[in-house]
């Protein structure tokens, strides 16, 4: 071999050895046993005790609200998990139930699942970070709160159209009204396809 290739070549493994974990779009996709592009019948496999239908537009997506409206072609099937048992498969991390959706899965009115969202019941983002860069690797992007640079509020992976979001939320009332309720800060989960969603 030449020099000129040895050195390639001892580039290219140093790259290898010392370049992150990288997740490519394939991974980034996945969220356990899901994968965005999945059919409803695949999701329903996965979660047995998942409630799927569908539902207008103006009222809130939970298990409650969703109906069988095979003859609806311009409403999008939804599905919600709350089977309490089901959702420590999903995550390590207890899973928030609120609004009777604690796992939420969108499809396309073409049948695919376009979007996978729920919350967990952590105070901090760094509680979860390991546990997301270990599967997906390093983040595209990590924001801090401007008004305390140590606090960890957003982070994303980003393979063309699709986007994995874990961010620093905020429930309750206003903390700042005399009557109002501390805020009570939980991370929110979002993996989904703009490219998908029609």
């Amino acid at each position: 071999m030449s020099k000129i290739t040895d050195e390639i070549l001892a580039t290219a493994i140093a790259f290898v050895l010392l370049v992150p974990n990288w997740c490519d779009w394939k991974c980034v996709r996945r969220m356990g046993k899901d994968k965005l592009g999945d059919t409803v019948k695949q999701f329903q496999i996965h979660h047995p005790k998942a409630i799927c239908g569908k539902f207008v537009f103006d009222m809130e997506v939970n298990a409650k609200n969703l109906v069988d409206a095979k003859d609806r072609a311009d409403l999008n099937t939804n599905c919600c998990l709350n089977d309490r048992d089901s959702l420590k498969e999903i995550s390590p991390f207890p899973i928030l139930n609120l609004n009777d959706c604690a796992f939420h899965a969108a499809f396309s009115k073409r049948g695919l699942l376009y979007e996978l969202d729920f919350m967990l019941d952590v105070r901090t983002l760094k509680t979860v970070l390991s546990e997301f860069k270990e599967f997906y690797g390093e983040p595209d992007r990590m924001w801090t709160d401007p008004r305390d640079q140590s606090k960890l509020t957003f982070i994303d992976w980003t393979r063309g159209g699709i986007y994995l979001d874990v961010q620093l939320s905020r429930l309750g009332r206003d903390s700042d009204h005399p009557n109002g309720e501390p805020w009570l800060e939980t991370v929110s989960v979002s993996l989904y396809d703009v490219d998908m969603i029609d």
